[in-house]
């Protein structure tokens, strides 16, 4: 959804599926690429998601891309084999590029609840977190931690998940939460 908003405003963009342990992730990344009209890189099942994400960079760069999006496997904070292989796609990537990343967005889960707070503690530790995405407010949950979340953390707020269409990412707009979290 990210890549077809940047495209819309005029980028050149890419996607690695970093998560290459579960076929059905690529798969499914595969699809919004297509809908979005971006290309998808891809490695086989089992690869290592650092080398991935590093070919995917130099690819980018060959192409001049103007965004390269890597997405990772979700993670649970509490497994710390998933956090290492975050930080480690990380390290390979400053090979690169030492600035890289140069933004890493956390995208939470609205029905996550208050278990966001210790999310983003960890991952700002291992991925040096930039801003958030909160999805799934379409349906019950109203993500009022994101209050508490810019109150503790100050990350900013990129976008909310609104619906399962491309389209269905709309930017974060502070007044018009505020609103919809309190029913004025």
């Amino acid at each position: 959804k990210l890549a077809a908003q940047f495209r819309a405003a005029g980028k050149s963009v890419m996607i690695a599926a970093g998560d290459t342990f579960r076929a059905a992730a690529v798969e499914q990344l595969q699809v919004w690429g297509e809908r979005a009209g971006v290309p998808v890189l891809t490695a086989p099942e089992g690869s290592d998601p650092a080398a991935l994400a590093y070919d995917a960079m130099s690819r980018a760069e060959a192409e001049g891309a103007d965004l390269l999006l890597i997405d990772t496997a979700g993670r649970l904070q509490n497994r710390a084999d998933l956090m290492e292989e975050l930080a480690k796609i990380v390290r390979v990537i400053r090979k690169k590029d030492e600035t890289a990343p140069h933004n890493t967005l956390l995208v939470l889960d609205a029905t996550t609840g208050q278990n966001a707070l210790s999310q983003v503690e960890t991952f700002l530790k291992m991925a040096d977190v930039t801003g958030l995405v909160m999805t799934k407010l379409d349906g019950t949950a109203k993500g009022g931690v994101l209050v508490a979340l810019a109150d503790r953390f100050g990350l900013p707020i990129h976008a909310i998940g609104v619906g399962e269409q491309i389209d269905d990412l709309a930017p974060f707009d502070p007044e018009d939460f505020a609103r919809a979290l309190t029913g004025a």
